[in-house]
């Protein structure tokens, strides 16, 4: 992936010759960028699983004599690329930390349920450091697993018996989610206020006009019928 991150490498989106070009160009080129930013972390993640494995270290043996390698499993690769839900691409991105973070975080907190998710990403990007751009990506993602979420929650019955719904639905959230993700992960990048500030203002703050629409909508749209629990076994 040297070649590609070369190619589509994000440092380039800080420099002036990049602020000057198309609107499209810069669009596509901070998708394909935040693609090629993610191939670091499953190189690392998967040699740091393959490790741990070779020397038998957070393995469990169960009973039935199988051994439990998911206390070291902290990427689902699969998941994180064919999912159409940006929840179930942030579940299946630095899985262990999502595990903690859920067990000590947003169960134990004393926030309403509406707002947790919004504490945790806040924790997150804090946890991560003090740069503005953390705050501005980790923020920009709650409205969107909520807006996500009703959307799903409205459309559901329509969804249910109608294999040609469900698959333009399904498409329509995959295309969101990759558009999405390389706009509001531009500034974890960049990290500095005034770089970020520069970069949307060469788009003309369509990024920033998408987000607050999605702001919007995740607060005024009805919650919708929530799917049901699976029953217990």
């Amino acid at each position: 992936s040297s070649g590609i991150n070369a190619e589509y490498g994000l440092d380039y989106v800080m420099e002036e010759e990049f602020l000057g070009k198309p609107f499209l160009y810069k669009f596509i080129y901070l998708i394909a960028g935040f693609w090629t930013f993610k191939m670091k972390f499953y190189g690392g993640w998967v040699l740091a699983e393959g490790i741990c494995i070779a020397c038998n270290l957070g393995t469990e043996e169960k009973e039935d004599g199988t051994v439990d390698y998911s206390s070291i499993i902290n990427i689902d690769i699969y998941g994180t690329e064919v999912s159409w839900e940006l929840a179930h691409c942030v579940r299946a991105w630095n899985k262990t930390i999502q595990q903690w973070m859920k067990i000590y975080v947003y169960d134990t907190t004393q926030l309403p349920k509406s707002v947790r998710t919004d504490f945790v990403f806040a924790l997150s990007a804090f946890w991560h450091g003090i740069r503005p751009g953390y705050y501005l990506t980790f923020l920009s993602a709650p409205p969107m697993i909520k807006l996500q979420q009703k959307v799903g929650n409205l459309t559901r019955k329509a969804r249910e018996n109608n294999q040609t719904y469900e698959m333009i639905y399904r498409v329509v959230n995959w295309v969101t989610v990759r558009v999405v993700s390389g706009m509001i992960l531009a500034p974890f990048y960049i990290l500095d206020l005034n770089k970020i500030l520069a970069l949307y203002s060469s788009m003309n703050w369509v990024p920033q006009y998408s987000i607050g629409a999605v702001v919007l909508l995740s607060i005024i749209l009805p919650q919708g019928e929530r799917p049901p629990k699976p029953k217990a076994s």
